[in-house]
């Protein structure tokens, strides 16, 4: 099943899931991702567990839950209301209340086949006088789901405000299938005559995903005396190979209208905000500044999740939802940099300013002369003393294979241009460019010191989890896929099974491993291609022609959209000129040589050489 057609059969089933009622009003059709944590079996007759509140979540959206009915219950009595099951079908859970505000308790239960492993379904159950037992005047099945048998049954009931309920069906721990079809539903539905699905939710569950939990609750939020609906989206957990943040949630309201329900896009850019404003408050205290860039990972997470505006969203009929939190995002982006700046990190700092000034659905506005100030603290500001441009024409690679640079500077501080017709040196006081006798080209493939193992391609896999590397021989033998602990760029869109080629910086490849920059995070891949992580510094490893290195491998120069950043392991500079200004964020193939003296990059097909004060 596509993804088209799973939020097709989302919002018919729920539009038309109800037998023996109709809704007054349309409901939104609304998906969300997630991956639910194992199910636990409570013992008959208690509550049914629901999921943990976060800290700081209001007792609004924690609602009454369920009582699990015995194993293989047909009838049951609960609250003094005696329950039967339809036909085929045993109880599973339920909850007991006026539903309707007509004197009288009615219910809601999840009921299921009793010859089968399914999901279930709710029924309700309105109160008759005189009934023995009541039967239930309506269901509600969920969409087509999973239902295979080694699959863990997810059945979870809560009783919100004084007429609805959150019922949550679907199945969990499943084999592998189709990635868009939908794992779970969940659904606010309101009792009455008749009863009424008043908002539906389809997630998908996709291996390795945060676990996405929902709670709802029923409130007049507008004060016209109609009961509105909320839902709360909570993450936790996520890719393995990504540092794991803490939980982190996002409200998504919608108030009642005599046309229906209609979104009160409000109250999740408010939410947004309050999470970009925890973050922005830790980044300025140096206890709590290493907890900012893991938190502002889950939030980036949490919208990939839920909001239409993700570049490769896993929410089923996701253009419904739009969050329109950029400028949160983009807060929440320069907080992650005034922390790495706070814990005296000035390359990862300029790094993120970088990810927040990328043109992107989340970004608003330059914000770079409010970096700007406190980047200075880390990274003093320098001004060239010259600036020339080179002549030669550097021999520049494209495409989606990772590439050394067409400048490298040698030993004795001259600089040397790849071109197409060989390499040529440069003084780059004097100016002076001849062809450089006796020095070999060096290849743009990024190689295993060994010369078997190539770098093929830094790639978006499109399941919102992290970027992947690809390794192979020559000939395509022994190929190695490494998940990269880095999440795809908020904002781009997957085409087919590949988003857009990611920023790949390589600095080096040694017997500790592949060093490179990927998206603006530095990693460093194992040499058995095994796994990835987070770079904290760069490994003292051979220089490679090409590399953002200095040839004796003590500095690294990269450029960001602040300027030209060149760092040593004790300090730092942002390198700038007026020729130069407008431009940082579109220079490419840096080099840097010893002491910092000089540096050199390509800018739209052209190189250039200048001179500053050494590092």
């Amino acid at each position: 099943m596509n993804l088209r057609a799973a939020a097709s059969l989302a919002v018919a089933v729920a539009m038309a899931g109800c037998h023996g009622c109709h809704d007054g009003h349309p409901y939104v059709p609304y998906a969300i991702e997630s991956a639910a944590p194992p199910a636990r079996a409570p013992e008959a007759g208690s509550p049914v567990a629901s999921a943990a509140p976060d800290a700081g979540h209001t007792p609004a959206f924690s609602g009454e839950p369920a009582t699990l009915a015995p194993p293989g219950a047909v009838r049951w009595s609960i609250d003094g209301v005696a329950l039967e099951a339809p036909e085929g079908h045993v109880i599973v859970s339920a909850v007991a209340r006026d539903f309707d505000d007509d004197g009288a308790k009615d219910a809601f239960a999840i009921v299921r086949a009793n010859d089968g492993n399914g999901p279930g379904e709710l029924a309700y159950y309105h109160a008759l006088a005189h009934a023995d037992a009541l039967q239930p005047q309506a269901t509600f099945p969920p969409p087509a789901l999973p239902g295979d048998p080694g699959c863990t049954p997810v059945d979870r009931l809560v009783a919100i405000g004084p007429r609805s309920v959150l019922v949550e069906l679907g199945m969990a721990q499943c084999p592998p299938h189709a990635p868009s079809a939908p794992d779970r539903w969940v659904a606010v539905v309101r009792g009455g005559a008749p009863a009424n699905v008043r908002l539906a939710v389809a997630l998908t569950d996709p291996p390795g995903a945060g676990a996405l939990s929902v709670d709802a609750e029923t409130a007049d939020r507008d004060a016209d005396a109609l009961e509105d609906v909320a839902l709360r989206i909570s993450l936790e957990g996520g890719a393995p190979q990504v540092e794991r943040g803490p939980r982190v949630g996002v409200v998504f309201a919608w108030l009642d209208r005599p046309a229906g329900l209609s979104r009160d896009l409000a109250a999740t850019e408010s939410s947004f905000a309050s999470l970009a404003a925890t973050a922005t408050a830790r980044a300025l205290r140096r206890k709590e500044a290493p907890e900012v860039p893991a938190y502002a990972a889950q939030v980036r997470a949490l919208w990939r999740a839920v909001c239409a505006e993700s570049g490769s969203p896993r929410v089923i009929g996701a253009n419904a939802v739009v969050c329109g939190a950029a400028r949160s995002l983009e807060s929440l982006g320069l907080a992650e940099a005034r922390a790495y700046a706070t814990m005296g990190d000035p390359l990862r700092a300029a790094l993120a300013i970088d990810r927040v000034e990328r043109p992107s659905p989340v970004h608003t506005g330059s914000r770079l002369a409010e970096a700007q100030k406190w980047m200075a603290q880390v990274a003093p500001p320098a001004s060239a003393l010259s600036l020339r441009a080179v002549a030669a024409v550097p021999a520049v690679e494209g495409g989606r294979e990772p590439a050394w640079g067409s400048l490298a500077f040698e030993p004795g501080g001259k600089l040397l241009v790849r071109t197409r017709a060989g390499v040529v040196r440069v003084d780059p006081d004097a100016g002076d460019e001849a062809a450089a006798d006796g020095v070999a080209e060096w290849k743009s493939a990024v190689t295993s010191p060994d010369g078997v193992m190539r770098w093929m391609e830094t790639y978006d896999p499109c399941d919102g989890l992290a970027l992947r590397a690809a390794f192979a021989t020559a000939s395509n033998d022994d190929p190695h896929d490494v998940a990269l602990p880095v999440a795809p760029p908020l904002g781009d869109r997957c085409v087919g099974s590949r988003g857009p080629h990611p920023r790949t910086l390589p600095v080096a490849w040694g017997s500790a491993g592949i060093e490179a920059i990927v998206e603006g995070e530095p990693v460093l891949i194992a040499p058995d291609f095994t796994h990835a992580t987070i770079h904290a510094s760069f490994a003292d490893q051979p220089f490679a022609p090409g590399a953002p290195r200095s040839p004796d491998g003590t500095l690294v120069v990269i450029p960001t959209v602040a300027g030209v950043l060149v760092r040593s392991v004790t300090r730092a500079r942002l390198l700038r000129a007026p020729e130069l200004d407008g431009t940082y964020a579109d220079q490419h193939d840096c080099a840097v040589s010893n002491g910092g003296t000089h540096v050199a990059c390509v800018r739209a097909g052209r190189a250039w050489v200048g001179a500053w004060d050494g590092l």
